[in-house]
């Protein structure tokens, strides 16, 4: 067995050191000996199941593999070097080795160009959710507060070019910088070349439609049209952004209704079915962004897909074979499917972590 250790007990480690582990018993033939840290005052207590180490351990108990868990890169060179004085520099990695090493042996023999082109941008460099997408130029909304309702809010641009307030929940937790609160991208993941597009040429917004935005979230989606559809049914079940939710959409309460149940096949006191919602109302677009809940809510939309000609983007990512049941119902309802360009790293599913599973990230349907 190769032994490993874990160094670093902060936020990195609570994130990601389980994940790391499920993904090194996929591998195989490790074993982990615990924590490292250099705070004196952890020495000898638990993280997890496993005890805490100063660093100078190594020197009488060599290890094949350090994995660090840090999430500051200034932090990562210093532990780096200090690494360098027990153990031979190939030794000592970034937390998402393990994933990688999965990732490049799950797909060793793939002849998909898209999967080569992550795999080939993994191996030079760091992980993240969209890998090769990522764009390079950060955006910084400034946050504000509005006295009045007592909320935060940013301004944000419609796609008509208006500035409308979109409000955030008093306790969201903002990018700070220079003692400033921010938004940091936004609108990240709707970048053009995303596999989290919604939008793209020929499947798009048209004036006078009517939209369902099932998993609203601050609701930039619904918001950047509400000036050009018709009505905008919100699905939001998440408590948090109800009230900033109302706030944000307060000058439209004729044209948007909103629905704070969980949306999926059935109806109840908390849950709801697409067509129980619409009973048959017209609708032009449909995004479904819900946490990997969207095949459940697609069986509860039979109905209102069949007897309209939507536009559809709905989340793939969230589960493994997503894609595949998405594309089949929505198949069934007389739909022709594809999918949103490259591939999507859901961290945040420890699925992935034990698979090594490359996800796409849209599924669209046009009939």
């Amino acid at each position: 067995m190769r032994k490993v250790y874990f160094f670093g007990t902060g936020n990195c480690a609570k994130m990601y050191a389980d994940k790391s582990e499920i993904a090194l018993k996929a591998l195989g033939n490790y074993e982990i000996m615990g924590f490292l840290d250099n705070d004196v005052n952890k020495e000898g207590t638990q993280f997890g199941k496993y005890k805490v180490f100063k660093p100078d351990i190594l020197k009488e108990h060599p290890c094949d593999l350090v994995l660090i868990f840090l999430l500051n890169d200034d932090d990562l060179d210093n532990v780096y070097k200090q690494l360098l004085e027990y153990v031979p520099f190939d030794t000592i990695h970034e937390y998402f080795l393990p994933l990688k090493l999965l990732l490049q042996r799950n797909y060793m023999d793939t002849a998909n160009e898209e999967i080569q082109e992550t795999l080939d941008y993994i191996s030079a460099g760091k992980i993240s959710i969209f890998n090769q997408f990522v764009n390079k130029r950060s955006t910084y909304d400034e946050v504000k507060w509005d006295t009045q309702v007592d909320l935060p809010y940013i301004d944000f641009k419609t796609i008509e070019g208006k500035k409308k307030p979109m409000y955030y929940p008093r306790n969201y937790k903002f990018f700070k910088k220079n003692g400033i609160n921010y938004v940091y991208n936004l609108m990240y993941e709707q970048n053009e070349g995303s596999p989290h597009l919604y939008i793209k040429k020929d499947h798009n917004i048209n004036d006078g439609d009517c939209i369902i935005d099932a998993g609203v979230c601050e609701g930039n989606f619904a918001l950047k049209y509400i000036d050009v559809a018709s009505h905008i049914y919100l699905f939001e079940m998440d408590p948090v952004w109800q009230e900033p939710l109302k706030y944000t959409f307060r000058d439209y309460e004729s044209k948007v209704t909103l629905i704070d149940k969980a949306v999926c096949d059935r109806t109840s006191s908390s849950t709801c079915r697409i067509d129980d919602v619409l009973r048959n109302h017209k609708v032009d677009f449909v995004k479904m962004d819900i946490e990997g809940a969207e095949v459940s809510a697609l069986r509860g939309a039979k109905a209102t897909f069949c007897t309209n000609h939507i536009k559809a983007s709905i989340c793939s990512y969230h589960r493994s074979k997503d894609e595949e049941k998405i594309r089949y119902l929505l198949e069934s309802y007389g739909y022709q499917t594809s999918v949103s360009p490259g591939y999507m790293l859901f961290l945040h599913d420890e699925e992935v972590w034990r698979t090594g599973e490359l996800r796409r990230g849209i599924v669209y349907g046009d009939k």
